[in-house]
């Protein structure tokens, strides 16, 4: 955890002049928070993410980060 924060913090650092809004911040923590559980295999998980560690498996590809958007936009689509 200590490393994801770092990690975070880091980067937050970099861009902390490209934010223009309060929004912009909080979905781009969100979206580092779903790339750190579910895109990221970690070594503390021998390889997997915390989403597989837990039981939650989405059958994601190669490209894991896609997928999930492509996921997640059929299922908006699917609401309509």
């Amino acid at each position: 955890m200590d490393r994801y924060n770092g990690k975070r913090d880091d980067r937050l650092q970099n861009m902390r002049r490209g934010f223009r809004s309060f929004d912009g911040a909080e979905s781009f923590l969100n979206l580092n928070h779903i790339i750190h559980n579910f895109v990221n295999p970690h070594q503390g998980l021998n390889g997997k993410t915390p989403a597989e560690e837990s039981g939650v498996n989405l059958m994601l590809g190669r490209k894991k980060l896609l997928d999930l958007i492509r996921k997640r936009a059929y299922t908006l689509t699917d609401r309509e």
